[in-house]
């Protein structure tokens, strides 16, 4: 299709035809695919962004002004959901970042506060820790930190998103930090009874 054809093709969009917008996206679909491929950054998929530009130009079709360039005007829609994208991408960056920090911060209190008993007991408890969790996530405590997967890879493995996969992965070194304290009490308690008791 021409200009002029897919100018004739809007004009019966904007007067109801959905038919003829199917026809605009066929003629400029792989177009727009390969412009967007030159232009999405890594870890944003080009086929997304030109199906979505395609519903946000078609939500928006009345303001398209017969005659002028429609790639471009599809472009500009196909530019801004990449900058988005974009943005989502650095900030998920930046919370992560800033997640990592937190938890590094933790586990060195937490090693600071140990005792050394407590130092020799912890790998013991925590590897009965992670047999109270369910195969799934045992699995999933292994891939990140025994392979040392990235959660990307993780979320990959799993058909998740990684921000899922991440908080799942939050939640779980909670569970395993109160177990391996409760475990810590629990022991530190029994022994402080034997001694009193005078038990062997």
């Amino acid at each position: 299709m021409n200009d002029p054809d897919i100018d004739q093709a809007v004009l019966r969009v904007q007067a109801g035809s959905l038919e003829d917008y199917q026809a605009v996206v066929a003629a400029y679909h792989r177009r727009l695919r390969t412009w967007l491929s030159g232009f999405c950054p890594p870890g944003v998929e080009p086929d997304e962004i030109a199906h979505v530009a395609f519903l946000e130009a078609y939500k928006r079709l009345a303001q398209y002004r017969i005659g002028t360039d429609f790639f471009a005007w599809l472009c500009a829609f196909a530019r801004n959901l990449v900058l988005t994208e974009c943005e989502k991408i650095q900030r998920r960056a930046r919370n992560q970042q800033n997640f990592l920090d937190l938890f590094l911060a933790e586990q060195q209190a937490t090693a600071a506060q140990a005792a050394e008993s407590a130092v020799e007991l912890r790998p013991r408890l925590l590897a009965e820790c992670l047999q109270l969790l369910k195969r799934e996530a045992r699995e999933l405590i292994a891939w990140r930190y025994g392979e040392g997967l990235r959660v990307t890879a993780v979320a990959q493995r799993l058909g998740r998103t990684a921000s899922a996969v991440s908080v799942q992965l939050f939640g779980l070194r909670k569970v395993l930090r109160d177990c391996v304290a409760d475990k810590m009490a629990r022991e530190h308690s029994s022994g402080t009874k034997g001694s009193s008791y005078g038990a062997p």
